[in-house]
């Protein structure tokens, strides 16, 4: 920032002044966009409704935040909830459809995080990386009654496309 204020002066350009903006702002500056416009930055995701995207920005900034500031995440209820594009835009989030107890659990955002991933870098391991963390080093539970169902997943979690 300081380079471009000193060479080119005041007011900065957007795309500099983005480098600065957390997720938050991010969400903000989004959900404040025209319809048009959220559309058209949606569609670039598979999702046709920019306001679904919206509730998705604000969904994921709140996970964000959770993770960040190192809180219980794997049965926190997620009070945001985003809303779900049809089935045939986003088939990978079908069993949240018409499940109001996993639509109110982390894994959701989860599998929404694993969509976005496989569309800005397709070679990214998360997927895989997370599966092999909910399958090998989530601590056994079992004893408690607990385990990675209070986290919303569903059923077929371990056939998904990670």
């Amino acid at each position: 920032m300081r380079h471009n204020k000193e060479k080119y002066g005041l007011p900065l350009a957007v795309w500099v002044v983005c480098e600065v903006w957390d997720f938050g702002t991010l969400s903000t500056l989004y959900d404040g966009m025209s319809e048009a416009d959220q559309d058209a930055i949606s569609s670039q995701y598979n999702i046709s409704n920019g306001r679904i995207f919206a509730s998705w920005l604000r969904s994921l900034n709140y996970l964000r935040n959770v993770c960040a500031h190192h809180s219980r995440l794997w049965n926190r209820n997620i009070v945001d909830q985003p809303k779900l594009p049809p089935v045939t835009q986003v088939p990978s989030l079908a069993p949240f459809h018409n499940d109001p107890q996993r639509q109110a659990r982390p894994f959701m955002l989860l599998c929404m995080t694993q969509h976005l991933m496989k569309i800005i870098n397709p070679s990214s391991s998360w997927g895989k990386r997370l599966k092999a963390l909910l399958e090998g080093e989530f601590p056994g539970l079992a004893h408690l009654n607990l385990g990675l169902d209070r986290m919303g997943v569903d059923d077929d979690w371990k056939t998904r496309d990670w």
